[in-house]
């Protein structure tokens, strides 16, 4: 049996969370007071998980979700929503692959063909998730402090620099607290924060010293916190520009001069970029195959392949990576992802704790 352990865990969590969030600004409709709709989702977020996703692990430490649904909901119910989750890990999945495609195509490789940049994407996440979920977790070990490090080099130019404004911040709540209320709920709890509902399928390899649910909650607080100094750190630095950039991470290091052999901070965000959506992707792809080898009762080998072509065939089905994020702020986040993140949870915590308690009275 494959276990993972407390700094794994943890790393795999921050890196999951942070993903390539950070380069993009959160809540952009709320303007300069992004950075407090992020607040705002962030702290709703750690209610769901600390309330909702993690009792449920809790009650039945040794399943994974799959599992916990057709324990608690019948065979039918559950396998029809263990299914619907397959296709709501894919095409998470397939929305990483495709927004690397286009955004390697806008800034960094422009003549190299879309299907090549993602067909990469995939092969290599295909190939972490046939290692097994032990090495998965032990790549990310060492990914973190890696990442980490050029973030926070990063962060501390950009605040050095004279690019960084604070006043731009100013000033606050313009337009009242509604329209920034608006902004965090339900859309950036559905991204970034609400996706730790993936975690129902990986907790139940975790055997570290620590409690599970300190170190699931302080790693998420940690990346909650990071993305919300990286927000703070890109509307002090391009203002209003933050709001309409694709990437204004990536411009507002563009501007960042280390003397003159070092002009451009492109390739440091480049390789954020990657190793941050191929995290998240091989999550969401290794959750996929462990709820289908589950649900299905096969090798998690034997799905591997099946699953990696849904997600790079799905991957071609966005017009353009500007499409993508129409359909992900119009439909996706306020009306779809909630029911997988919050609806379904919330509701299969309620069933377990009824038929825990039914079963307390029967003895």
């Amino acid at each position: 049996m494959e276990r993972t352990s407390t700094f794994q865990l943890t790393a795999l969590i921050i890196l999951f969370q942070i993903g390539s969030t950070s380069l993009f600004l959160l809540a952009s409709d709320a303007d300069r007071d992004a950075w407090m709709a992020t607040l705002i989702a962030m702290i709703a977020g750690l209610a769901l998980l600390a309330f909702v996703t993690l009792p449920i692990q809790h009650m039945e430490p040794r399943k994974n979700l799959v599992e916990i649904l057709k324990s608690y909901l019948g065979r039918y119910v559950g396998t029809a929503l263990a299914f619907t989750y397959i296709l709501y890990f894919c095409y998470k999945s397939v929305r990483n692959v495709r927004e690397y495609g286009d955004l390697m195509i806008i800034y960094m490789l422009p003549n190299t063909p879309l299907f090549a940049i993602m067909l990469i994407l995939v092969l290599l996440s295909g190939y972490a998730v046939y290692q097994g979920v032990e090495v998965f977790f032990r790549l990310t070990e060492i990914l973190l402090p890696i990442i980490l490090l050029i973030y926070i080099t990063l962060i501390i130019m950009l605040t050095s620099s004279e690019l960084m404004d604070l006043s731009r911040l100013q000033p606050m709540l313009e337009k009242g607290i509604k329209p920034v209320v608006k902004a965090a709920i339900p859309g950036v709890i559905s991204f970034p924060f609400g996706e730790m509902v993936v975690f129902l399928m990986l907790w139940s390899f975790y055997n570290g010293e620590r409690p599970m649910s300190k170190v699931s909650i302080l790693s998420y607080a940690f990346s909650g916190l990071f993305i919300l100094i990286t927000n703070i750190s890109i509307i002090s630095s391009l203002g209003p520009l933050s709001t309409v950039s694709t990437m204004p991470f990536m411009l507002g290091t563009s501007y960042l001069q280390i003397t003159e052999l070092i002009e451009r901070m492109d390739p440091f965000v480049a390789l954020l970029l990657f190793a941050g959506v191929f995290v998240k992707q091989t999550t969401y792809f290794l959750a996929a195959v462990l709820t289908a080898s589950t649900l299905f009762k096969v090798k998690r080998r034997v799905m591997i392949l099946p699953i990696g072509a849904v997600i790079y065939i799905g991957s071609f089905l966005f017009q353009s990576h500007m499409a993508q994020v129409w359909i992900g702020f119009k439909y996706n986040l306020k009306y779809h992802f909630p029911i997988f993140q919050i609806a379904i949870p919330i509701l299969l915590l309620l069933i377990m704790h009824m038929k825990k308690h039914r079963m307390r009275e029967r003895l």
